[in-house]
């Protein structure tokens, strides 16, 4: 499939491209664009596309969107019911406090446990809130939705920064949470400009009720004060006890993707760093804004599991073990387009358990940054 022509959307309503091969119901499929931005969309026009299965086994997506304000950006969610082949408007992440709009990397999580008066099942968004302007503050906030994602309630401010909400030394920004949950309390990671002896770092706060949360602590910080470590995501090795924080880190020689183990996500500052090295492979060719996930081995019965890494630069995904060698990264060609910050999930298409991907665009030309996602068979 290749873009056409750009159709216009609003925030309310989109028409989605049907001049292109539309996938089967409930097949694999890759590279199936959903959504269009409008002509007149600035900046980047989508960024940072996440996925999420819902209870009832139905898709949603949503992204970091850029259209003209106002009305205030908004992070929007579409919805399938036939595995990932069709799309439509379902309900949208809004700005319900600050009068700024839902702006940058939106992330979406199932709640698995009841937590303060939030039950199970839960589903949960965090993103980022700044004035379009990207000055006079910017909050990492946590909405909730108790009705399968149609609509979501404010819940709490994770974190708050004085801005400018820029990358750039001297920014007391705030960017790309990342939720889970660990002993009874839900973890958000996030990158953090905030400290003043350090250019940005990685920082994670906690939270038993979701309403109340703790000072921040530090997760992956250097010593160079020019260190950006930055685009956390966690998984957890069931096989193994450990958790995985994969991030990018840019120095002279470009971005490479790094990681660490450890037994608790709450201890990752005291892990050593490893590389993401595969064989045959300058690190970083890989391009950085990482995102991981951890599966059970689709073709194994010793319970073994499987990891699964996006690199922005590259389409492949990348496998390993659940040693996670830094030099047993292997390429896995799945024929799905890259992109920057590309989502990963594991879901349940009738009983076979598949990846999706969820693209939006890449930080080249803006005017072919679309929203894409395709589901294949998990690679080995």
């Amino acid at each position: 499939m290749k873009l056409s022509s750009i159709l216009a959307c609003s925030l309310s309503t989109c028409m989605i491209d049907l001049s292109g091969a539309v996938p089967t119901p409930f097949t694999d499929f890759t590279n199936s664009i959903i959504w269009y931005p409008a002509a007149d969309a600035v900046s980047w026009h989508t960024l940072y596309a996440r996925p999420l299965q819902l209870p009832d086994e139905s898709l949603i997506i949503t992204w970091e969107n850029y259209p003209l304000e106002p009305p205030l950006v908004n992070h929007p969610i579409l919805r399938s019911v036939d595995g990932g082949a069709t799309w439509t408007n379902y309900s949208a992440i809004n700005d319900q406090v600050n009068g700024w709009g839902m702006r940058f990397q939106p992330f979406l999580y199932t709640l698995p446990q009841q937590l303060g008066d939030f039950p199970a099942g839960t589903i949960l968004a965090s993103g980022v809130s700044s004035p379009s302007n990207l000055t006079g503050g910017v909050y990492i906030e946590l909405y909730a939705s108790v009705d399968n994602a149609q609509t979501f309630d404010f819940v709490s401010h994770i974190a708050w920064g004085a801005g400018p909400q820029r990358v750039s030394d001297g920014s007391f920004a705030l960017w790309e949470p990342f939720l889970t949950v660990y002993e009874n309390q839900l973890v958000c990671f996030f990158s953090d400009s905030r400290d003043p002896s350090h250019s940005q770092k990685l920082s994670y706060a906690t939270s038993s009720d979701l309403r109340t949360w703790s000072d921040e602590v530090d997760a992956v910080v250097y010593q160079t004060y020019e260190d950006r470590p930055g685009m956390p995501t966690v998984a957890y090795i069931a096989t193994t006890g450990r958790y995985i924080l994969t991030y990018e880190y840019c120095g002279a020689e470009g971005c490479g993707i790094f990681y660490r183990l450890s037994t608790s996500p709450l201890t990752f500052s005291d892990a050593g760093d490893n590389i993401v090295s595969p064989a045959g492979t300058v690190p970083s060719s890989l391009g950085g804004n990482p995102y991981m996930i951890w599966t059970e081995h689709p073709d194994q019965t010793d319970g073994s599991g499987l990891l699964i890494l996006s690199a922005g630069g590259q389409e492949e995904v990348y496998l390993n073990d659940d040693a996670a060698g830094a030099t047993s990264w292997r390429p896995a060609d799945v024929g799905m387009w890259s992109a920057y910050s590309r989502g990963l999930s594991i879901i349940s298409v009738n009983g076979r358990k598949k990846l999706q991907f969820a693209n939006g665009g890449n930080m080249g030309d803006p005017n072919d940054n679309s929203i894409a996602t395709g589901i294949v068979e998990v690679p080995t």
